[in-house]
């Protein structure tokens, strides 16, 4: 028996070339033309100009490493026995690492490492900390307005963090990453997916897929955007983000579809 693998439709090739130029287009306009450096020509006492301050330091102690090494054995512990305990464990634990004082101040001088504790917050703590509920599944859902609100302000959220994190003006390099930002992203994170994969019996099929992709098309978009970025750091953090929207929405598509 033959079977035959089906091809990308004609639309969904001309929505990515439609991407690639827009991803294009905006990164010309966020870079713009580049000019050599000017010479500093104020000068106190004969000196050059103040130097940069040097980029801090971060201290990776014992509390990166234990919660670290916590959550890979939780997770390791977890795929093979498949409890509800170690999914928390290794969720929580990642979430400790992820907002910690050394991941904070690498993250404000790495959009690479910024990226990854991102996707660790919004996406794999999230749905570490679901495969411990049961998720509904009912032929007929019985539509609930209220759901859908919450599901569609949730997807909002998550798009609108993603956007606002690399904005020009908000993405500084300062000392660290604010403090504020690991539980404000886990949370927008775990109310973005609940909407998603725990509202079988509120929400449409069709409506939970557009959720979905709505979202994580933000996601891709700004990871696609950043490889056009002008240093390997931030084309590392972009395709990282591209890879990681990939291997969570086309098997979470297929189980939703």
């Amino acid at each position: 028996m033959v079977i035959q693998q089906s091809r990308p439709a004609a639309k969904t090739w001309l929505l990515a070339a439609l991407e690639l130029i827009a991803a294009l287009v905006v990164a010309r306009l966020l870079v713009g033309p580049q000019h050599p450096p000017t010479p500093c020509h104020h000068h106190h006492h004969g000196m050059a100009g103040m130097p940069k301050p040097p980029v801090p330091l971060a201290h990776w102690g014992w509390f990166e490493v234990l919660s670290l090494g916590l959550a890979g054995a939780a997770l390791g512990w977890w795929l093979l026995r498949r409890e509800a305990g170690p999914a928390i464990v290794s969720a929580a634990a990642l979430a400790v690492f992820a907002g910690s004082p050394a991941v904070r101040v690498l993250a404000s001088h790495s959009h690479l490492i910024a990226m990854v504790s991102l996707e660790l917050l919004m996406v794999a703590c999230p749905l570490l900390l679901l495969r411990t509920r049961p998720r509904p599944s009912v032929a007929r859902p019985a539509r609930s307005s209220g759901w859908m609100v919450f599901a569609v302000a949730a997807a909002v959220l998550y798009a609108g963090l993603l956007i606002s994190i690399h904005l020009p003006a908000v993405h500084r390099h300062g000392a660290a990453a604010p403090l504020w930002l690991a539980p404000a992203a886990l949370a927008i994170g775990a109310a973005y997916w609940f909407g998603v994969l725990c509202t079988a019996d509120r929400l449409t099929t069709r409506a939970r897929r557009a959720l979905l992709l709505g979202a994580q098309e933000v996601a891709a978009f700004i990871g696609l955007l950043s490889l056009f970025g002008a240093t390997w750091d931030q084309r590392l953090g972009g395709l990282f983000m591209m890879a990681t929207c990939a291997a969570v929405v086309v098997p979470l598509a297929r189980k939703i579809g």
